[in-house]
């Protein structure tokens, strides 16, 4: 059977793109002769890597006018696409998906900065605010129903950075996010109370540790990976792990998507559009501005100690 050649464009952000590759999946698993190209960030190319969903990436160095010219040749010259999806929905991501030798070109009708102008066809409008519900009005598009599925399979060549036990008894909190106003400011206090009421336990902190957090001391139960692991590492991490704590950031939806137990923690953002996806999952969990005490914790710590 002759393929069907798609591309993708997405470039960022993590969050985003793991939101994307739940369509993507849901794709290869309804057509699996379709043949899917990526163009996403460099800093960000691994995870679409580890997917195993993708034929070949075209890796975006966001730096300048000269690397979108950039970019644009190499679309350009990567042969004809039966279909083009925009799922950015920018400027920048309509330019990409206009030069590319496309038979159709389809955009988000949410797009942003005129974007819409650039596409043939625009998807429907999703009946549901999260982001995963309006990203998934691209699949019929290509004669799939608009029903993303789970979980996604990230394959992992990299070494864990920790030895975690065999019992599975780790969790990952995740302190960090994009944007300060997305940050609650008491993991420090909760990783105490965590690390020093399950002291059979492991608490793993990961982000890039740029935010200023400091970390509980005297606890030889917890662990500050925070700039110490890459990617895929991360990736290996969420899936080996019995649970994530993490902020509405990337990590949070890495777990979601892998079907993991997750608690998220919600400032300013919606949940109802960027929860953790599907938000009736029994293994996911909200709690919004919530105090160092709260019941969605313990909702989470019971869930995960007993199943």
């Amino acid at each position: 059977m002759k393929s069907f050649r798609l591309l993708i464009v997405k470039p960022s952000s993590i969050g985003d793109i793991v939101h994307a590759l739940q369509v993507a999946a849901t794709l290869k698993n309804k057509r699996p002769e379709i043949a899917i190209d990526w163009v996403v960030r460099d800093i960000f190319s691994p995870v679409v890597a580890c997917s195993s969903l993708v034929e070949n990436i075209i890796a975006f160095k966001r730096a300048g006018l000269g690397d979108l010219f950039r970019c644009c040749r190499e679309i350009g010259r990567s042969g004809t696409y039966d279909a083009v999806w925009d799922m950015q929905g920018l400027l920048r991501s309509a330019i990409m998906t206009r030069c590319a030798k496309g038979l159709r070109r389809i955009g988000r009708y949410d797009g942003r900065e005129f974007s819409t102008l650039f596409y043939g066809e625009c998807t429907a409008k999703a009946g549901n605010p999260h982001a995963v519900e309006i990203l998934s009005q691209f699949l019929p598009t290509l004669s799939v129903e608009a029903k993303a599925t789970r979980p996604i399979k990230f394959t992992v060549a990299e070494p864990l950075p920790i030895d975690l036990p065999a019992n599975g008894r780790s969790i990952i909190l995740a302190p960090e996010s994009r944007g300060k106003n997305k940050e609650w400011p008491h993991y420090k206090e909760l990783t105490a109370k965590l690390c020093g009421r399950f002291p059979d336990w492991r608490f793993i902190w990961v982000g890039l540790g740029k935010n200023g957090q400091s970390a509980p001391v005297g606890f030889a139960n917890f662990f500050d990976l925070r700039g110490k692991t890459s990617l895929p590492q991360l990736l290996s991490l969420i899936e080996h792990c019995s649970g994530t704590i993490a902020n509405d950031s990337a990590c949070m939806h890495m777990a979601a998507a892998m079907t993991k137990p997750v608690l998220g923690i919600f400032l300013r953002t919606d949940p109802l559009r960027c929860g953790p996806y599907p938000l009736d999952d029994r293994r996911h969990f909200i709690a919004k501005n919530p105090p160092v005490e709260f019941d969605a914790l313990e909702n989470f710590i019971h869930h995960i100690v007993h199943n």
